[in-house]
C-alpha cells in the first residue's frame, strides 16, 4: 500500500529534519569509524582512505536503491523502517565491533601473505559500515519523491533537501570530534547518533499510527546495546584508548 504525503509528512520540515539528521549521522560513523579501526590498524592516511572510500560506496549504492525503491513503491513506512535497522546497526557497533575486527583479522592472518593491513582494514570496514550507510544512503532519493509535489519548486525543495543534508553532515564532523568523542567516548558516541536516528523514526511510526511491534521491539534492542556497548574503549588490551 502506498502511502506517500500522509500525515505528518505533510510538513516538509520532518522531511527536511529526516535528512539533516541523516546527514549528521552518516558524518559521526565516519569520524567513529576511524576511532574503532585505529588501534587494530592504525589512524594513517591509507586507513582513512579506506573507510572514505567504503563509505562513499555504500552511499552511492544507497542513492541508487533508494531512488529506484522511492519510484516503484513510494512508502514512507519502508525509508522510516531502514532508517530504524540503520540505527540499530550503530547501535551495535560497539557491542560486536571489535570482535568482528578480530575475527577478519584472524582469518586474514592465515590466508593473505602481502597488505594484510590494507585487505583487513578493508574487510572490516565494508562488513561493519557499509549496510548502515548503504540505508542512510537512500533517504535522500526517497525524500525527493515524497517533498516534491509539482514542477514549479521542485529546484527549490530538492536544493533545501540538500542544504540541511550538508548542514548536517557539517554539524555531524564538529559534535563528535570536539564534543562527544572527548566528553563521553566513542562508543556512547555511537549510541547517541544510532538514539537520534531512531528516535526520528519513532516519531514518524506513532504519529502514523504504525508499526508499533516494529517500535517496541527497537527500542528493547537499543537498550539492550546500550547496556552492553558503553565501553570507552575498542581494544581489548587498554581502557579509554580511543577517547
Amino acid at each position: 500500500m502506498e502511502r506517500k504525503n500522509r500525515g505528518i509528512l505533510k510538513n516538509k520540515l520532518f522531511l527536511y529534519l529526516t535528512e539533516f539528521f541523516s546527514g549528521m549521522s552518516v558524518m559521526a560513523v565516519e569520524l567513529g569509524a576511524s576511532r574503532l579501526l585505529a588501534p587494530y590498524f592504525s589512524s594513517s592516511q591509507i586507513v582513512w582512505t579506506i573507510i572514505i572510500g567504503t563509505i562513499m560506496i555504500a552511499m552511492a549504492l544507497g542513492n541508487i536503491y533508494g531512488g529506484r525503491t522511492a519510484d516503484k513503491s513510494p512508502n514512507p513506512d519502508k525509508l522510516y523502517g531502514r532508517i530504524i535497522v540503520a540505527a540499530l546497526w550503530i547501535a551495535l557497533i560497539p557491542v560486536v565491533g571489535k570482535y568482528i575486527i578480530v575475527g577478519i583479522s584472524a582469518v586474514l592472518i592465515f590466508s593473505v601473505n602481502n597488505n594484510f593491513l590494507i585487505l583487513a582494514a578493508f574487510v572490516a570496514c565494508m562488513v561493519i559500515f557499509v549496510f548502515p550507510l548503504f540505508l542512510l544512503g537512500t533517504v535522500t532519493p526517497s525524500l525527493v519523491k515524497y517533498s516534491v509535489s509539482n514542477l514549479d519548486d521542485n529546484g527549490k525543495t530538492v536544493g533545501t533537501l540538500g542544504a540541511f543534508n550538508t548542514i548536517g553532515s557539517i554539524i555531524g564532523t564538529f559534535v563528535p570530534t570536539f564534543v562527544t568523542i572527548p566528553a563521553v567516548g566513542t562508543s556512547i558516541t555511537f549510541l547517541i547518533f544510532a538514539g537520534i536516528l531512531l528516535a526520528l523514526s519513532i516519531v514518524y511510526f506513532v504519529m502514523e499510527k504504525a508499526g508499533k511491534k516494529k517500535v517496541i521491539a527497537s527500542v528493547l534492542i537499543f537498550a539492550f546495546c546500550c547496556g552492553t556497548g558503553y565501553s570507552d574503549s575498542f581494544a581489548f588490551w587498554e581502557n579509554n584508548l580511543t577517547i
